[in-house]
């Protein structure tokens, strides 16, 4: 638990040092950990993305997380998955995906294996209690037990799903569930999380099927380092979430009973996060992962040489037959093989009699499965895992939607995301398309389009019963997830077959008919229509027929070949054009060098019209494509002659001179990135920054994880951190100098680096360092910043705990106008309203010292002198700016609002001010008409004060009849170091001082 808790806070750190991208915590959550210890070898674990302890204790080690969490090569996922979707096939522990819940039932499709193999293990299955409203964790209750599988369920409930609170709306809660079956628990408490988890695993590995349990915790951190969970959970609740610590919990009850010591579990608390920082230190030094890998992967790089299939077929026959036969040779040939599907148990043997007899040949493996897509595609990933082989019918395809996301975001980029660990060779097949009247829109889709977007996963689609058993027998010996469409119009026609069944290779078309002058590439149903339209011809030799038979992998070669040859090209498909299977060959094509100009005309793709497929027959036959359009399109096509030129090899064109070098000297080579800070995330959309204060000079030495300097951006000032103890040896920008996120902004020794390293890295010259500042800012200018990284530790101290509160108030503008309307009467330049809103607020703050405050590392300094002022100014491009007015207290009328005026002019010019902490920020919208908002209040600043538009409402005081024009004044404040009352009053003040200015003032 400690370990997984020193693992949290380093990658946390990590990230406000500039290292990493992201962060899921499980702080809170580490005594579901105390399951792990009733688990055996061969037992399985499909963990929530808050098990770091849980993993942990399974077998996995800290070292692997942390591979993860910089995205290296030798992680489990190769650098593709985000933080805390943890995976270790030797270990077990499933492949996690994001979608909530959607590893629930393939963690049932494992135990249903393990349970068909009749072994004694175990499957664990944790998900927090936001994904107990996904319609896949009732499907995994309800088919676990259904099918008495050897799951145990743990939800995992901190109450709160990201930033919605739950704990009445989740489906305990609302009675939906049975509570008798579910085992409620306290989940900070690890011996009633030990006990309940080995009663759970016991009867689960007994034979007495699922069990449930549900862990009442508390989530300790923000949701992942992208929230900041005290925008939305008050002080007390995240007081809770610090009494009911499981390690805290665990902490005292080890020292009431005088278990350890105060000295040991300090000394163990100790090592453990030095050993995490060792261990994250070695694991950045791992390989990243590799661009020419990108696809590795992605499907099985050597699958099997195809066979052809072995049944005998009459020398007529209709596909249905020849699928029925494959089946049956598939069930009786490989005995890892599993059919699952909707109504495909004898006697009915599926609504198109496709698995008819297999049941009655073996009951065991083969049965019907419920009304639940997603439950049929994510058993037969978690079975396909465990090491079946599922064969499992969707009824017609227009039904998988609600199995998509099994679909999508498993079957298909499984053994990409674990970089290969796992694989998931499960066959789907399914009847599809239209040419059947009377189907209507959910028995007459084809939508092949969108499955082709499915990276990873195969698709295949037969045109005759030969192909049709070919592909079945080579899905059957793929290790890949294959999606099988069945042509129903063309289930029952019946086709000559030649006299051996050949083989069908994934990937590999079937050129059906031969010919010179157009390339016609179809599937499925097409092909009929295609044959028919050649018949209509007169002439074959014409038209080269290719038949894709598989359209993901499709066969680029034998298309390329035949349009070289040809000059033309024609597709005909069943889907709709946009984003099409057919758009896509088409695109490729023509992007081939070679071919373009040797097309002699343009390619045209046939397709159904973009709408459903209605009822009525006029409806099915009007969307569809028919022979004779097709017939038109190759007659087009044949009757269009180019004058095809044979394009000249590019002449080379002459190397651009080099850009010349903005520097007056020459810089020197860039030091060892080891030895630089960088200035790290600030924040999404942040990509300049101003440095403020440097609090290192050179020679100075620095601790791990201490501030070294702080930068101004639009929205705050924030620090930056030092990754280990180091000397500064100089700094390459100077304060007040723009600097880009990524850039190096010192260059540093580290108590890590070899003596040879540090003599390496001499220091930079005066010069030298401006030189380097200048190529920076020509860099940025440019658009070429370097990578980002996190927020520091300092900024993160300062907002911890803060309480913002915001009060309004109306001030009365009509006196501002009139005195404005007076000066310009005169001829005379009238004060800007934004200059007057300053001024009062100023003397505020003279009379309220509480309100000139600033915070330093969190704390609200003592004593204070001079104080400057904020003022937000919009800048191009939606950008902010703040301009200082400096030592406002000493400041009469006159030089106050030239120096606003300056400040502000500066600003809008790029000009910033190299200071400062300022103790409040003013923003204005009158502009844009903005009549109010809510303003932020972003240490070091106290309070954010911001002031509307001037409008018109009914006068209270006149009972409504008449208006006043005012402008609401909105505080925002830090509720910690200001009170209600001390708030009020204060802006009170503001509001009479601007009531009651005048110029004299």
């Amino acid at each position: 638990m400690i370990e997984s808790r020193m693992g949290d806070h380093r990658e946390q750190s990590l990230l406000r040092q500039g290292h990493g991208w992201f962060h899921v915590g499980g702080i809170g959550h580490e005594a579901v950990s105390a399951i792990a210890s009733h688990l055996e070898k061969d037992d399985f674990v499909a963990p929530y993305y808050r098990d770091r302890a849980l993993v942990l204790a399974r077998g996995m080690t800290t070292h692997d997380i942390a591979l993860t969490f910089f995205g290296k090569r030798s992680s489990s996922s190769g650098g593709r998955q985000l933080p805390g979707h943890f995976s270790s096939r030797k270990n077990n522990i499933w492949s996690h995906p994001s979608p909530v819940g959607s590893h629930l039932l393939p963690a049932c499709g494992i135990a249903w294996g393990i349970k068909l193999d009749g072994k004694n293990n175990v499957v664990v299955a944790s998900t927090g209690e936001g994904a107990s409203r996904q319609g896949d964790f009732f499907e995994a209750a309800c088919v676990a037990i259904e099918k008495q599988l050897p799951v145990v369920f743990v939800v995992e409930d901190n109450g709160i799903a990201i930033s919605t609170p739950n704990r009445n709306a989740n489906p305990l809660a609302l009675g939906v569930m049975d509570k008798e079956r579910w085992v409620q628990v306290d989940g900070t408490k690890v011996a009633d999380v030990y006990h309940a988890g080995a009663e759970a695993v016991a009867k689960a590995r007994s034979g007495g099927g699922p069990s449930f349990l549900w862990l009442d915790l508390e989530r300790g951190t923000s949701h992942s380092s992208a929230d900041d969970h005290r925008l939305y959970r008050c002080k007390k609740e995240l007081e809770k979430t610090e009494e009911r610590d499981p390690i805290k919990l665990l902490r005292e009850e080890l020292l009431a009973e005088k278990i350890l010591t105060e000295e040991e579990i300090s000394e163990i608390e100790a090592e453990a996060k030095e050993n995490a920082r060792q261990v994250y230190l070695e694991a950045r030094k791992a390989d990243d992962p590799e661009e020419s890998e990108n696809s590795l992967h992605l499907t099985d790089p050597a699958p099997p040489i195809a066979q052809r299939p072995p049944v005998q077929l009459g020398e007529r026959t209709r596909m249905l037959d020849a699928v029925n036969s494959t089946l049956k040779e598939v069930l009786k040939r490989n005995e890892d093989s599993i059919f699952y599907g909707q109504d495909i148990a004898d006697p009915k043997g599926g609504v198109f009699r496709l698995t008819a007899g297999l049941s009655t040949t073996d009951p065991d493996r083969v049965g019907n499965s419920p009304i639940a897509e997603s439950t049929i595609i994510g058993l037969a990933c978690g079975l396909a895992c465990y090491g079946k082989k599922p064969f499992f019918e969707i009824q017609f395809i227009d039904f998988i939607g609600p199995g998509w996301n099994q679909l999508a975001n498993n079957l298909a980029n499984l053994r990409w995301r674990s970089f290969g660990e796992w694989n998931c060779p499960a066959v789907i097949y399914a009847p599809y398309g239209a040419y059947l009247p009377g189907g209507a829109i959910w028995h007459s889709s084809s939508g092949e389009g969108l499955f082709a977007n499915l990276p990873g996963l195969t698709i295949a689609v037969p045109s005759t019963p030969e192909d049709a058993a070919g592909l079945i027998w080579s899905a059957n010996q793929s290790t890949d997830p294959v999606l099988l469409l069945l042509p129903k119009h063309l289930m029952w026609d019946e086709q000559k077959l030649p006299e051996k069944i050949r083989s069908a290779p994934i990937g590999r078309a079937r050129v059906r008919r031969t010919g010179h002058m157009v390339t016609v590439v179809g599937w499925g149903n097409c092909i009929e229509l295609i044959e028919e339209s050649i018949e209509k011809l007169g002439d074959d030799t014409q038209v080269e027929l290719i038949d894709l038979r598989t359209i993901v992998p499709w066969d680029r070669e034998t298309v390329m070949n035949s349009v070289r040859k040809t000059g033309r090209l024609l597709i005909v498909q069943e889907d709709s054009d946009p984003c099409s299977v057919g758009q896509a060959i088409v695109s490729e094509v023509i992007d081939v060098p070679d071919i373009w100009p040797r097309l002699q005309a343009s390619p045209q793709i046939i397709s159904r019209q973009n709408t459903p497929i209605g009822f009525h027959p006029t409806y099915e036959y009007t969307a569809l494509p028919d022979s004779d359009t097709v017939l038109e399109a190759i007659r087009s096509l044949v009757a269009t002659q180019a004058s095809p030129s044979v394009a000249e090899p590019a002449a080379a064109l002459p190397t651009p001179p080099a850009p010349e070098m903005i520097m007056e000297e020459e810089a020197p080579p860039p030091p060892p990135s080891a030895n630089l800070i960088k200035v790290p995330v600030l924040g999404e959309g942040i990509t300049r920054a101003r440095l403020l204060t440097q609090f290192k000079k050179k020679g100075e030495s620095f601790e791990p994880d201490e501030s070294i300097c702080e930068v101004e951006t639009d929205k705050a000032v924030f620090p930056i951190e030092a990754p280990e103890k180091g000397t500064l040896v100089e700094w390459l920008f100077e304060e007040g100098d723009d600097v880009g996120v990524g850039d190096d902004i010192a260059r540093c020794t580290f108590a890590s680096h070899t003596r040879a390293e540090e003599e390496t890295s001499a220091p930079v010259k005066g010069d030298e360092a401006a030189n380097i500042r200048k190529f920076k800012q020509y860099e940025a200018a440019n658009g070429e910043i370097a990578k980002t990284s996190g927020l520091s530790a300092e900024i993160i101290q300062q907002m911890q705990g803060l309480v913002p509160a915001t009060i309004m108030v109306k001030a009365k503008w009509e006196p501002i106008r009139l005195l404005r309307e007076r000066i310009k009467a005169k001829n005379q330049k009238a004060p800007s309203p934004s200059a007057i809103v300053a001024w009062s607020l100023v003397q505020a703050m003279k009379k309220h010292r509480r309100f000139t405050h600033t915070l330093l590392m969190g704390k609200m300094p003592r004593a204070i002198g001079d104080f400057d002022l904020g003022v937000a100014v919009s800048l191009p491009d939606d950008r902010l700016g703040t301009a200082i007015v400096p030592d406002v207290n000493r400041r009469e009328w006159p030089e106050f609002a030239d120096l606003f005026r300056k400040a502000v002019d500066d600003t809008r010019k790029g000009r910033f001010q190299p200071k400062t902490r300022i103790p409040i920020l003013l923003s204005t919208m009158g502009q844009y008409d903005v009549q109010s908002a809510t303003p932020i209040v972003v240490p070091p600043s106290i309070a954010t004060l911001f002031v509307g538009s001037a409008h018109y409402e009914l006068d209270p005081e006149s009972q409504g009849q008449k208006s006043r024009e005012v402008v609401r004044l909105v505080l925002t404040f830090d509720h910690r170091w200001i009170n209600g009352a001390g708030s009020a009053s204060f802006l009170s003040e503001v509001k009479n001082n601007l009531e009651n200015f005048d110029i004299a003032d």
